[in-house]
């Protein structure tokens, strides 16, 4: 079997993620954005917390990142469909503005597609 060069750097990625990682913060995985707009996301060595974030259609939201260790991939953030992409320097919050689409989901991933959330219409 052939392992190619993106392949080892995904596997390479993944194994410094675990190593000596801090334990992840006690967030609950998917919440409801409250009635501020206002949802604050961590970013650490196991992805984002809250990962999953439900809100009404057509809703503003302003999402606040903020990376909490230089390990992994999560230096960035990206939402595809939105075309945003954003850079999250460590133990800084990043606000990004958000329009909850009439009907879906919107995604969000780290640079290299190795955490994944999402904004879920109500």
């Amino acid at each position: 079997m052939k392992i190619t060069t993106p392949a080892l750097l995904v596997v390479a990625a993944l194994a410094a993620c675990k190593k000596d990682a801090p334990p992840a913060p006690i967030t609950p995985a998917e919440i409801t954005a409250p009635a501020t707009g206002r949802v604050a996301v961590s970013v650490d060595g196991e992805g984002y917390h809250p990962s999953r974030i439900r809100a009404p259609a057509g809703r503003a939201l302003t999402l606040v990142f903020t990376r909490t260790t230089d390990e992994c991939c999560g230096q960035q953030l990206v939402f595809p469909t939105m075309n945003i992409r954003r850079d999250l320097p460590l133990n800084r919050a990043v606000e990004v503005p958000i329009t909850v689409p009439a009907n879906g989901t919107v995604a969000f991933t780290c640079g290299m597609s190795m955490y994944e959330g999402s904004i879920v219409v109500q």
